[in-house]
């Protein structure tokens, strides 16, 4: 019993130290978007296509709201980045969480 305890422990320490960075995670999703200026011979709008894209991070604040803030081209790739590492945390939290009801019932049986 004790040698289980023990491979847990290990385990999530494992799980612990695959955990990105938690001062550059974002939540939400990144969206891109054709916009258009409606000025009068504008080339881009008046085929159809618009300006862009640009890029939008959209974020769920609950009860129906949604928190959208523009991103700029330049910082896409790095909001992306920041997007996948929330994602991955949340992931291994989910994980971290099953090893520690593991462990619970390991300490609980040898009560």
């Amino acid at each position: 019993m004790k040698d289980e305890a023990v491979k847990l422990a290990g385990a999530r320490k494992r799980l612990v130290q695959q955990m990105p960075d938690l001062a550059t995670i974002l939540p939400g999703s990144l969206l891109s978007r054709m916009v258009r200026c409606n000025k009068a011979g504008c080339q881009h709008c008046e085929k159809g296509k618009g300006h862009g894209p640009i890029w939008i991070l959209s974020v769920s604040l609950g009860k129906g709201r949604v928190r959208q803030v523009p991103v700029p081209r330049k910082m896409k790739k790095e909001v992306g980045e920041s997007l996948l590492a929330f994602a991955q945390a949340q992931k291994l939290l989910k994980q971290i969480g099953e090893v520690n009801i593991e462990l619970l019932k390991e300490r609980k049986r040898r009560l």
